[in-house]
């Protein structure tokens, strides 16, 4: 299955197809790839990648779900699944994945949302095994320190 978010970063990472005559190259955008250990609960974060562009702000949230909560929503899923189809460990994942990130709010340095860039945005747009989408509007400047915050534990991404 091929999301929205992982759409966004193959098609903005994506090398264009060499051609006759040179492509132009999309001005706005920059890219930068934080390392954040941070335990999140029942995952730990390793990285933030985060792309603005000139309308978007996107984020890649790199995501490991510790044993114990993924044996614990494996188990949960055998129960609601009862018999009736065969539970994959990548769904379960995603699942434990998507409880912090349904919770994340895009906040400035001081822990104030940042309702600029999250008024209208979709917020979470894909959540998998390993990784969560964020997508927020572009905002005119951004402060100098930016998390996303859920429950009183933070993730830098910038």
């Amino acid at each position: 299955m091929f999301s929205f978010g992982a759409a966004a970063f193959s098609q903005l990472f994506s090398q264009p197809a060499k051609r006759g005559r040179a492509q132009a190259k999309a001005t706005g955008s920059e890219t930068a790839t934080l390392r954040a250990l941070v335990d999140v609960g029942e995952s730990v974060v390793s990285n933030v990648h985060v792309i603005y562009s000139r309308v978007r702000l996107y984020l890649c949230v790199t995501m490991e779900v510790k044993p114990e909560a993924l044996a614990a929503q494996a188990e949960a899923d055998r129960r609601t699944a009862a018999g009736m189809f065969e539970v994959d460990e990548n769904w379960s994942a995603a699942e434990v994945n998507a409880r912090w990130a349904r919770r994340a709010v895009l906040t400035d340095g001081e822990g104030n949302p940042l309702d600029a860039a999250m008024a209208g945005a979709r917020g979470v747009t894909d959540v998998g095994a390993k990784e969560v989408f964020f997508e927020y509007n572009a905002m005119e400047s951004y402060p100098e320190r930016m998390y996303l915050a859920a429950d009183g534990i933070r993730v830098r991404v910038r």
